[in-house]
């Protein structure tokens, strides 16, 4: 399951560009079809008298809808008529990734409860056979997360391992019963390694993710997925299914460095993050500076541009491989100190190009970001200048479009006290703290473009004037003027891509505004909705006097939309704090699955010898309702920390292991003891076990969809904490107000 979801995943990505929306509706369809496999056919499997074979029939079918399934996702584009580069559309999003993983998801649903309805023979071990199911499914994922992280993604193509995850379900298949099936399936298999077929087939369903154009070469990287297309003599590379550069275009490579380099009235140290294999070092080289530093994460990009474009052999071009974020953050540890007695700018840039794409994820928004723009202006020489690109259109802004240019524009105002924008299709922000630096008038930018000699297609002499026009600046001025008052994009509330999300949205339904509705919401508005609800169901648990069973139930949801939003957060704050590290993030989610592990383990040794379930489970609610404020104080002290003392902030990524051990550990203890508080008087193993297994991931799919989508954007990573706090006291009352379960007498 964890391997054919980190899977499904990637390659959905490739389909849906990566951002936190269609991350979070892949999610919510994963975990709302297991939901339907566990909550509505698990309910059949207690009438079900070939437990065993179905079984056996289920893992067949799994072994070859996998493979099958990545087939159909590469198909999507072309079922849907989308051109390669193309943006999909929000209700194509939610459809494509409700049907595509309809299949595989509702049968690990119902193999989950088949499998602990076989375990739980005997009914009197029933609560600690589903314990031990729940304890291997978390020991799995993590040795499922670690091998594909580690061993899988660095030696297979995500078809091959597609397969290789099929057949380890036709090998417990075949443990359960034999058919001919199976044999034919096995023969077909074999003979397609030997032949190399599966290399061959994901090059052919690769090449109709492309289409029209010619697939070159296709890579998978830890990092993403990179296609290299051919139309005529021009070469294109698409990371994630997104354009990154195309061949020869001199437009967008020239635009995204000169304005910034012209300003500057003798650019000789450049920082360029992202975007340099284009054409934009060659468009930087022109101004006879001394040094480039070119920070690009993904080796694999660089050395698929050296392969077939112009290879960058300048020696005065420093290729760094490593996060931008993090480049930028540990710079400042390696510059002369005041007390050194070396000139303290040593070492600083004169211009910082920031390259990358729009904040469309949170990933990216830590580049545009409050606490960025502030480690920017620490690495800048004094009169040095940063400059970066955002979406916008060429001749008009619309409301959605403006709100989100004006959000970063206030964001960067905040340090950069002098700031220039330049319209256009993408809208150039350039950035000095030096007041008076920065100009407007074309004829000086002109004048120097002409005494360095530097010779350009499209940013010259006629095309300045008309970029600088003054009526076309004061247009984009005042339209993000009227939104001067939007909120701070910053790293523990990026509110940015939020923002991003709606611009985007709006390309597809230009009927809809969210913005009032954005603006007006707050975490008191959530308490409040929260609060109601509780009322609601408090007077519902009086007036019916439900026992144990319904609030244990509410609070198994709870718990499941928790535990998602716990890892959500702690991944963004890992990145916001740190920077992209691929390997750590990994530890953190395989942190989660241990700590998971380590929970079921526990409770399943001492579920026979437990004498107060309701207690003993009132006792894990009031843990999963401090865990969140723990998880507040900590990461705001850790960034503190981190901010003022680098060195120490290092030492304290150990936490963001640890963390997400705890959060696993409640979960895992909790589920086991719901059960066994469910099946006190009841014998439908499957149906009580399904129906649990169900709620938590429904709670999962409600987590996964609004974590990273609405309440980190709006309230931020603290404000997100407190909330789930509140959410988790108000069901630690329905529990406490609660009584026991009825006992059947036999």
């Amino acid at each position: 399951s964890m391997i054919g979801q980190i899977i499904i995943i990637r390659e959905l990505i490739v389909v849906f560009y990566g951002n936190e929306l269609s991350l979070g509706i892949i999610l919510a369809s994963w975990f709302f079809w297991v939901a339907f496999g566990s909550l509505v056919l698990g309910r059949l499997v207690d009438f079900i008298p070939f437990k065993e074979k179905l079984l056996s029939y289920l893992q067949l079918a799994l072994s070859i809808l996998i493979p099958l399934n990545i087939f159909f996702i590469r198909l999507i584009k072309s079922i849907l008529k989308i051109p390669a580069g193309k943006i999909i559309g929000l209700t194509q999003m939610l459809g494509s990734s409700f049907v595509s993983l309809s299949l595989v998801c509702t049968l690990l649903g119902l193999i989950f409860i088949l499998i602990s309805k076989i375990a739980a023979k005997d009914n009197n071990l029933a609560p600690k056979q589903v314990g031990k199911i729940y304890l291997l499914e978390g020991l799995g994922a993590s040795i499922g997360g670690l091998i594909y992280a580690f061993f899988l993604i660095k030696t297979y193509t995500s078809f091959q391992n597609a397969l290789i995850l099929g057949n380890l379900n036709l090998i417990t298949s075949i443990l359960f019963s034999r058919n001919i099936v199976q044999l034919l399936y096995l023969i077909i298999f074999s003979t397609t390694v030997m032949f190399n077929w599966p290399k061959h087939i994901d090059g052919f369903t690769r090449s109709l993710q492309v289409k029209p154009l010619k697939l070159i070469e296709n890579a998978d990287s830890i990092y993403g997925n990179i296609s290299v297309t051919k139309l005529g003599n021009q070469h294109s590379f698409y990371e994630n299914g997104t354009l990154m550069l195309t061949e020869g275009d001199s437009s967008t490579s020239e635009e995204s460095v000169h304005y910034a380099m012209l300003e500057h009235p003798e650019p000789k140290k450049i920082l360029l993050i992202g975007g340099g294999t284009g054409g934009s070092i060659n468009q930087i080289l022109k101004h006879k500076v001394d040094r480039i530093d070119y920070v690009e994460l993904d080796p694999l990009i660089i050395s698929l541009s050296q392969k077939y474009l112009p290879p960058l052999t300048d020696d005065r071009v420093n290729i760094i491989h490593m996060d931008g974020r993090l480049f930028v953050k540990q710079l400042p540890l390696t510059l002369p100190s005041p007390q050194s007695g070396e000139d303290k700018n040593e070492g600083k840039y004169d211009v910082v190009i920031l390259n990358l794409p729009d904040p469309y994820t949170a990933s990216l928004n830590r580049f545009y970001s409050l606490e960025f723009f502030k480690e920017v202006k620490q690495i800048l020489e004094p009169r040095g200048i940063f400059s970066f690109g955002l979406l916008s259109s060429e001749n008009y802004i619309s409301p959605e479009n403006a709100v989100y240019l004006s959000c970063i524009y206030n964001t960067l105002k905040k340090e950069f006290s002098d700031i220039k924008i330049l319209p256009g299709g993408t809208i150039t922000f350039i950035a000095s703290t030096e007041p008076n630096m920065l100009t407007h008038d074309a004829n000086i930018l002109i004048k120097r473009l002409k005494e360095r000699n530097i010779k350009t297609k499209f940013v010259r002499e006629y095309y300045l004037p008309f970029k600088l026009d003054p009526l076309r600046i004061k247009y984009v001025e005042s339209a993000i003027a009227k939104f001067k008052n939007t909120k701070i994009n910053t790293d523990f509330k990026p509110i940015g891509y939020l923002y991003h999300a709606i611009l985007w949205i709006s390309f597809f339904d230009t009927t809809r505004n969210l913005l009032p509705c954005i603006d007006k919401i707050n975490i008191g508005i959530f308490i409040l909705i929260a609060f109601a609800i509780f009322i609601i169901t408090l007077l519902a648990q009086k007036l019916t006097r439900a026992s144990l069973k319904f609030p244990v139930l509410v609070s198994i949801g709870a718990s499941g939309m928790s535990q998602i939003c716990f890892q959500v957060i702690i991944i963004l704050a890992f990145q916001f704090i740190y920077g992209y590290m691929y390997y750590q993030i990994g530890f953190i989610l395989t942190s989660f699955m241990i700590g998971l592990t380590l929970g079921s383990f526990l409770i399943t040794k001492i579920m026979e010898r437990i004498e107060d379930e309701r207690l003993l489970y009132i006792k894990t609610q009031a843990w999963l309702s401090i865990y969140p404020l723990i998880l507040a104080i900590t990461l705001a002290a850790i960034a503190k920390i981190n901010q003022a003392k680098p060195g120490i902030g290092n030492m304290l990524q150990l936490a963001f292991v640890i963390m997400p051990v705890i959060g696993g550990f409640i979960g895992g203890f909790q589920f086991p003891l719901a059960n066994k508080i469910w099946l006190k008087d009841s014998k439908d193993i499957g149906k009580t076990t399904g129906l649990l297994y169900g709620i938590d991931l429904l709670g999962s799919c409600a987590g996964g969809l609004i974590s990273g989508i609405i309440l980190i954007p709006i309230l931020g990573i603290l404000q997100t904490c407190v909330f789930l706090s509140v959410i988790n006291i108000f069901i630690f009352i329905l529990l406490s107000n609660s009584r026991p379960c009825f006992i059947q007498k036999m």
